[in-house]
This record gives structure tokens, sequence and C-alpha cells, in this order.
């Protein structure tokens, strides 16, 4: 008689239990219709076109990133469904001018999106306060004072690439040893060896492989902030999407160094009756700073150090292997870029800082970021209380709104005739270089203006001064003291996350007579 009762009871409360599983399952599957179907047919943005996949969940933009489509993502989605795609829930790009004159410029309250909780400083009072004080160091004119630091740094690496003797190299490595060289000279009169080892020991291939996490994680940031709470959660997360990445064992980091250079330095100047540092290079400049600007404090000292290194190595290195590979790839350009150089040479100013020269050079320089842009995805942004009224569609508050460099850099009413096209020409004005000019002084102004080679709006990078003169310098160095070939692959540009680099393409660097 018990055990029938006991029976009964465990019965009747399997029962109870399977009746409370069925409508809990039951009720996730209606709230998610529920969710599917409002996305789809009552959501503000339900009508602005793209994948149904992406409206439903941001799955579908996860599984782009996974698979390295970001350096041609836009552009397919713009050709595909026009100017307006929605490719999130709650995310819609734009390639328009209109929109870019909303989203990006100063003073309209398009804050950076939660993409960017990994990325960079979000709180503008912050970020404008340290904008405000890095100024001076990063101007122009005190940017120019560096120029003797590089050229002893690009004697040293013509040097290197001369006892290569026209071997074939990869491109990509050795972009990224120069602009690792250039830098351990103008920040901290450091090297870090890379040009004498002759190789960047997987750190650039590490780099690269690492903006897949970042990116998905950019995209679920709640599983950043989770991650913090528990590692092992996070992963998880990460193996789930197979965006783990584990170097090969020859792997050699600089940033140690990197890091160990900067703490001393700092230490010695905290130290009283240390002598004076005479090195001209922008850690001094940025200690200096601290010491005639309280607010300008060590940390945000220790941060501006690095990040010369942690954003400048990725960057600088992707636009100089984008530089060089098309100038190469071109003969005719090539040629124009030596000859410029030449005479320059001939002429006895061979100094790029604040120069008005090169504009030959220069062009090449900006048509290649142009085609293969550092960031080549959307540069997200945040929609302000009042929301976005553009191009007929209203975009409610806290939506993610942005537009992709890569899509907007081959429009043809902004940058001019077969803008899929390599042609220095377009950035040339007819009435101040020869007839190799395309350009208007406005056409010029207006592909300045909607350019996200540096980054968008008030957001703009902070380094471009001196990222421009080691490109400048770099390029014009290479290219007057070698032949260049390279071999591009046809895939080149398959693989991208945050970062485009063009993989897989050889160079030679052969000696110039004379």
């Amino acid at each position: 008689m018990e055990l029938e009762y006991v029976l009964a009871v465990s019965a009747a409360f399997a029962g109870l239990i399977w009746r409370a599983m069925s409508l809990a399952v039951l009720g996730i599957i209606v709230v998610t219709l529920h969710i599917v179907l409002y996305r789809l047919t009552l959501h503000p943005l339900a009508k602005v076109p793209g994948p149904k996949w992406a409206a439903i969940s941001n799955f579908w933009y996860a599984r782009q990133i996974a698979k390295g489509k970001m350096a041609q993502l836009g552009l397919e989605m713009h050709r595909k469904y026009g100017d307006i795609v929605r490719v999130g829930p709650n995310e819609v790009w734009f390639n328009t001018t209109e929109a870019f004159d909303q989203i990006y410029c100063t003073g309209k309250g398009f804050e950076k999106s939660d993409f960017y909780y990994l990325l960079s400083e979000r709180n503008m009072k912050r970020y404008r306060l340290q904008r405000r004080l890095i100024g001076r160091v990063y101007s122009a004119a005190n940017v120019a004072k560096y120029e003797d630091a590089l050229t002893a740094a690009l004697e040293r690496i013509v040097q290197r690439l001369n006892e290569l003797e026209g071997k074939e190299i990869d491109l990509k490595e050795w972009m990224h040893i120069i602009t690792v060289e250039c830098l351990g000279a103008t920040v901290l009169s450091w090297s870090p060896g890379l040009l004498r080892d002759g190789t960047d020991w997987g750190t650039l291939s590490h780099s690269f492989q690492g903006w897949r996490r970042k990116c998905l994680f950019g995209v679920f940031p709640t599983m950043k902030k989770m991650e913090q709470l528990s590692p092992s959660l996070g992963r998880a997360f990460a193996s789930l999407w197979a965006v783990t990445y584990r170097p090969p064992p020859t792997f050699k980091p600089f940033f140690p160094g990197v890091v160990k250079n900067i703490v001393r330095r700092l230490t010695a100047s905290l130290k009283p009756g240390t002598p004076k540092d005479n090195r001209v290079d922008l850690l001094n400049d940025l200690i200096q700073l601290r010491n005639d600007r309280p607010e300008f404090n060590e940390v945000y000292l220790r941060k501006m150090a690095v990040t010369n290194f942690g954003a400048g190595h990725e960057t600088v290195a992707s636009t100089l292997t984008a530089s060089v590979a098309m100038i190469a790839s071109h003969n005719n350009v090539q040629k124009q870029v030596f000859l410029e150089q030449r005479t320059a040479e001939a002429d006895g100013a061979l100094v790029y800082a604040s120069s008005n020269r090169f504009t030959y050079t220069k062009a090449a320089i900006r048509e290649a970021m142009r085609l293969y842009p550092v960031v080549p995805m959307s540069l997200p942004r945040k929609t302000p209380s009042t929301g976005l009224h553009v191009n007929g569609l209203s975009v409610p508050p806290n939506t993610t709104v942005g537009c992709s460099a890569i899509a907007l850099h081959r429009k043809e009413d902004i940058f001019g005739a077969s803008p899929d096209l390599y042609d220095p020409g377009r950035w040339l004005c007819a009435e101040t270089v020869d007839e190799t000019a395309a350009a208007t002084s406005a056409s010029v102004r207006m592909m300045d203006k909607y350019s996200l080679s540096w980054g968008g709006g008030s957001r703009s990078c902070p380094g471009r001064n001196l990222a421009e003169l080691l490109v400048l310098k770099v390029i014009a160095t290479l290219f007057r003291r070698f032949e260049v070939e390279v071999a591009i692959p046809p895939d080149a540009d398959k693989e991208a996350y945050f970062l485009l680099v063009l993989s897989g393409v050889k160079v030679k660097f052969l000696p110039r007579s004379g």
C-alpha cells in the first residue's frame, strides 16, 4: 500500500514537472515568436531593407565576423539592398553623404556605440579632456622634430633590406617590422629588435587574429562584462564561435619591452635629482606635458604612451602594406613616385614634415587608403535622444548607426569615375599638377570630407600627424632607394575583422643604382 502511494505521488509529481517544463518551453517559444514577429513587422526599423536573419538577431552579424567577412560586407550589403541597410535588430548602415554629415560631424550628439566597450574611451568628457591636453604634443609642428630619429631608423631599414639582396619576402610582415622600428625610434628612442631579427615573431598575425574575438564580443558587449566576472564563461563563448587563437611556438611579443621602457623612464622622471632627459621623442614630450599640466596624470600618460604602439603598430602597418602593394603593382605610379623623390633630393629638399611637396606620393598613399581602409567595417555610433531623421527614414533613439568605409569610399558621386580602380590622379588638382591630375580643389575637399581613413568626425585618430609623417617618409624612402616588385594574390583582402591588412602579398626590394 505504501509503495503504491509513493509511486502515485511520484507519478503525480513527475506529471507536474513535465507540465511545468512544457509550459516553460511553450512560453519561450511564444516569447521568441513574439520577438521575431515584432522585429520583422512592427519594429521602427522593420521596413529598412536587409537580411531577414539580421533583423531577427545579432547572431547573423556575429557569424559574418567569425567568418572574417568584414572587408567586403559593407560593399556587398549596399550593392544588394541600397544605401540604407539593416544589419541587426537595432543597427542600420548608411551609404549617403547626408547620413555621414549627421552621424560623424561634431556636436550632433552621436556617441560611440557599445561595440567600443573593448576598444576606446567612450566617456566624452574624459575623451575631450585627453584630446585637449595632448593636442600640442601631436600637432604637426611638434611631430616634425621627430623626423631626424625617423631618418636614422630608415637608414637602418634600408641597410637591412639591402642585405636581403632582392629575396622574396612577406610584405605584411616586413611592413610591420618597419612600422615597429619607426615607432620605437620616434616614441621611445629604442629599437625592439625585430629589424635585427628579420621577423616580427608572429606579432601582427597574433593581433590580426585577436580582432576576431574582440569584434565578436563587441557585438555582444554584455558577454564581455560577464567575462570579467567569470573568465571561463568568456572562453567558452569564444570557443562556441570558434574565435580562439593560439599563437605558434615561435611567437615572441614585443609589448613587454615597450611597457618596460615606458615604466623605467616614468619612474626615473619622478625621482628627485634625476638629470634632465634630453631625448627627442614622444614619451619625453608626454612626460613634460604631465609636469606642465597636472590634470594630465600618470594614468593618462601611460595610456597614451602605450596606445602609440597598441593602435599604431597595426594601423600603420596596414597602411604601408596597402600603399606598397598598390604603388608597386602600377608601374606608372611607381615611376612617378620615384621621380618626385629624385627631383626633391636634387633640390636638397628631402624633409617631409610640414612639407607641401610630394603631392604625387601623398596622392598615391591616399588612394591606397581609400581602397583599403584600415577599418573597413562601419564605425558605429548611437543615435541621441532626438533620434535620426535622414534620407526619408526616422531612426529611433539609442539605435546603432554608421557608415562602412569600404562602401562609402567607392561611391562614384564622391570619389569620381571608376571608384573600384586605383588612380592617384583623382586626388591631384589640375591647376597644381601635371596631366595625370583628374580633380579640382572642390572635389578633393569633398573626398577628404567623406573619407573615413582616419576615423569619423570628432573621434578621428589623435596620432594622425605622426602616422602621416611616418607613412610618407617610409614610402618615399623605399621607392627612392628600391625598385619594388610585388605579387598580389586575388584573395589578399578576403579575410578581415575590425582591421584590414592585405595578406599573402610577396615583395622584392631591388636596390636602385645611384
